[in-house]
């Protein structure tokens, strides 16, 4: 890494900035501790304390502030309803302050830059045990309405909207993959989202679902 480069923590937490003096030292970059966020070419890792009252809001304005900056958050103590709100509003990782170091340098090490611009939480994981089909039905106001699968062991998310004429597909029957339009009968792959049979002649868009601590979370790119 440049040295140039910066991890910038937002806080004076001494454990957190512990840690990341030292991978910083290793990955040859500087830390620079701040209270007030700062705009900053060379950030490469901007640090938040979830404590702070303005975290999630920093988080929504990532892209403009930071646009190829790494986001992570920590928490002091265990706060479940917290840390689901920081990954929701689009860190990229969130842990506690004691683990905040090695979980960074991990996910560092196979981070390309920025695609997420935010996660809509889904399910848990142990809600969707023995259940098949359509686990959970989501309308967002960016991408429209989105259903999540369970299909082989493994959720998937795409568009529920037919490109056809705008029916809830997830009201369709599910063969495997394979969903039916309940009003046409277009048929599209859940997995890709790709177009199986018309009279749609579009796909439907698909969305990763990664899952931490036992949720799912869908993840929007940024246009």
């Amino acid at each position: 890494m440049s040295a140039e480069r910066r991890i910038v923590a937002l806080g004076n937490d001494a454990l957190v900035l512990r840690g990341l003096e030292r991978l910083a030292s290793e990955r040859g970059a500087a830390v620079l501790a701040a209270d007030a966020p700062r705009e900053d070419a060379d950030t490469w890792v901007v640090v938040v304390d979830l404590a702070r009252a303005d975290a999630l809001e920093l988080a929504a304005q990532r892209r403009d502030r930071w646009p190829g900056a790494f986001l992570a958050a920590f928490l002091g103590s265990p706060d479940r309803a917290r840390w689901e709100a920081a990954l929701g509003a689009g860190y990229d990782l969130v842990a506690s302050r004691g683990s905040l170091a090695r979980e960074l340098g991990r996910a560092l090490d196979t981070w390309t830059g920025p695609r997420i611009a935010r996660r809509l939480r889904a399910v848990t994981v142990d809600d969707v045990a023995g259940r098949l089909g359509v686990v959970a039905r989501l309308d967002d106001p960016g991408s429209g309405p989105i259903a999540v699968y369970h299909v082989g062991g493994t959720l998937y998310a795409a568009g529920d909207a037919c490109p056809h004429a705008g029916a809830t597909l997830s009201e369709g029957a599910l063969d495997g993959a394979v969903v039916t339009c309940p009003l046409h009968g277009s048929q599209f792959d859940v997995r890709s989202g790709e177009r199986l049979r018309g009279p749609a002649d579009l796909p439907v868009p698909t969305y990763r679902v990664a899952v931490e601590g036992g949720v799912a979370f869908i993840e929007i790119d940024a246009p």
